[in-house]
């Protein structure tokens, strides 16, 4: 079960608010591969990618602004993250053209992987930084 534990809250209220909807759209799609209920999963599957693009655009809007209300030296890099997550994105609405039974469990098994390393790399070390340097840390460009 997913759920946003203590060590993945960066101190930023709205962000870690938007960080626990990520959270619960990973449990959807880890629901929707072990459940043996449902035979064709595209449905569900479609609504978790549609989940995730709203959560992208709603999230990566707010971050992006505290960003550069900020003047965060690592912007560029932060804002090349957003983009490539996006296109990643994209990539899974393309595979789902093609769907069918047998490759759907394949799909939803990395879109499950990918939003795991994304929480490891991005909110763990990423957005962190932000956090730390609202502290008063200085962070490398």
């Amino acid at each position: 079960m997913y759920k946003m534990n203590p060590e993945y809250a960066i101190g930023i209220h709205e962000l870690d608010e938007q960080h626990q909807h990520l959270f619960a759209l990973i449990e959807q799609a880890q629901t929707l591969l072990k459940d043996e209920h449902i035979l064709y999963k595209y449905d569900e599957l479609i609504k978790i990618l549609q989940g995730m693009k709203d959560y992208a655009d709603r999230h990566f809007h707010a971050e992006e602004a505290l960003m550069e209300s900020l003047n965060y030296p690592r912007y560029k890099l932060h804002l090349e993250a957003h983009e490539d997550f996006c296109k990643k994105l994209d990539s899974f609405h393309l595979d789902m053209e093609s769907i069918s039974l047998g490759t759907q469990d394949k799909v939803l098994m990395e879109l499950f992987d990918y939003l795991n390393h994304w929480l490891q790399v991005h909110i763990l070390d990423c957005d962190r930084k932000i956090a730390r340097f609202i502290n008063g840390e200085a962070i490398e460009a």
